[in-house]
């Protein structure tokens, strides 16, 4: 009687986390990137994502509605964004800003910027291109203790420290089946007051 209880509850719970993520990544159809968008190195830029890995932050992060964070490069005039993302090949992407704000894996956007001058967001974002130019990968455990492994928030975070520029942003603790963790979550970044929101 237990495990019935038990095995109606559980499949309850998946159906209602499916009509949730349905609903919440499709309520958005195409995203529409200003032509005047004035970006600039080292802008923040955050997306809510398509994916189970972006429902399964929105869920673990209620105080967002970002799954995912990279940062700007501009080159030759064109919007980059470096940013760390499980994929096929698992390594750091750079991606075109129109790719990364797709509708294949984006419903909606918003871009931060701090309040450091231009040199000094020159230097973060040096140091994010170094983390893609040494082919380092996407940290499938989450720790942020490695160096040559990142995730999206951990690359930020890292960036702006090799850059001189320590954060005041704390992880926060989650406990899994293996133990407990420490996180950066995306709206740590939107929250602390050196960010700014533009768009």
């Amino acid at each position: 009687m237990i495990k019935k209880c038990l095995l109606l509850l559980f499949g309850i719970i998946y159906i209602l986390g499916a009509v949730f993520m349905l609903y919440f990544f499709n309520n958005y159809n195409s995203i529409e990137i200003p032509k005047n968008l004035h970006l600039k190195n080292g802008d923040l830029i955050l997306r809510c994502g398509k994916s189970t890995e972006s429902y399964a932050v929105i869920l673990a992060d209620s105080k967002t509605e970002f799954s995912h964070i990279g940062i700007i490069s501009i080159e030759n005039q064109v919007p980059f964004v470096i940013h760390a993302v499980p994929h096929k090949n698992h390594l750091i992407k750079k991606d075109k800003l129109n790719v990364f704000l797709s509708s294949k894996n984006a419903s909606k956007y918003a871009v931060y910027r701090a309040n450091f001058n231009e040199e000094a967001m020159q230097k973060v974002t040096i140091e994010a291109q170094l983390f893609y130019d040494k082919k380092c990968t996407f940290d499938t455990h989450f720790n942020l203790t490695t160096n040559t492994k990142l995730y999206c928030t951990e690359l930020i975070f890292k960036a702006f420290k090799n850059a001189g520029i320590p954060l005041k942003i704390q992880p926060k603790e989650f406990n899994y089946i293996i133990g407990k963790q420490p996180i950066i979550l995306p709206s740590e970044f939107t929250k602390a007051p050196i960010f700014n929101k533009i768009i």
